[in-house]
């Protein structure tokens, strides 16, 4: 037997482990805090023999029966018989439908998965916190302490011109490709300009300014303030 096909057939029965990481994790993929290989593989490989085994053993006991000693020849490379060739060909077709189930199980179930951790372990202090540090500072996640329901932004842009002091309350953000931050959207938006403030005009040091959303571009921002609001009720006298 061809040696390539035994290594096939691993990846084959492995690649659900790395379907279900790929689905479950969320990442903003900086730089910084990159897995290793060897532990992500180790991962994939610990979730493949978590879905695999149940999988196999319900498909084997309520739908069709597995013959696991040519599985076990296949992996080996060994060659196989005319009787164990004839045995497969007429299961062709359940094969196949086998590993796409199975791929699509591991997805909805990272999927799934990744959706319980954030429903109960919701805040960057959560034991199962996720590596994105955006998402849990933008949308005022740090802890079950400090939960924010309102982030007021403001931030120093740099511009040709002049240097100018926003200041708003934020309503979205979005990463690019990379997992950086690409651009926060304000309203109710304030700015001054950051020369008025010596120029001695007396001039109003903030003025609104008009419309639903501001977008601000992170690439010139030059620094970024958070400030957390937190809405408490009190319990009625």
């Amino acid at each position: 037997m061809n040696i390539a096909f035994p290594a096939f057939f691993l990846l084959a029965l492995i690649l659900p482990g790395f379907i279900f990481t790929s689905a479950y994790e969320r990442k903003e993929n900086t730089s910084l805090d990159k897995k290793p290989f060897e532990a992500s593989s180790a991962s994939s490989l610990f979730w493949a023999l978590c879905i695999q085994v149940p999988f196999a053993f319900s498909i084997h006991t309520f739908y069709k029966s597995i013959d696991f000693d040519i599985c076990i020849k296949l992996l080996t490379g060994v060659k196989l018989a005319q009787s164990d060739i004839d045995s497969l060909q007429p299961d062709v077709g359940h094969i196949g439908m086998y590993f796409l189930v199975l791929y699509f199980s591991s997805w909805l179930c990272g999927k799934l998965a990744q959706a319980i951790v954030f429903k109960f372990n919701p805040y960057k202090s959560s034991l199962l916190s996720f590596d994105t540090p955006w998402y849990y500072e933008l949308k005022g996640k740090l802890s079950s302490e400090s939960s924010a329901q309102i982030i007021k932004v403001s931030c120093l842009l740099d511009t040709k011109e002049s240097s100018y002091l926003y200041y708003g309350i934020l309503d979205d953000f979005y990463l690019d490709s990379d997992g950086q931050l690409d651009r926060i959207v304000l309203f109710d938006v304030y700015r001054r300009n950051i020369k008025d403030d010596d120029d001695g005009s007396g001039c109003e040091r903030y003025y609104q300014i008009k419309g639903e959303r501001l977008i601000l571009k992170y690439n010139q921002i030059i620094n970024l303030n958070l400030e957390y609001l937190y809405i408490y009720e009190e319990p009625d006298n």
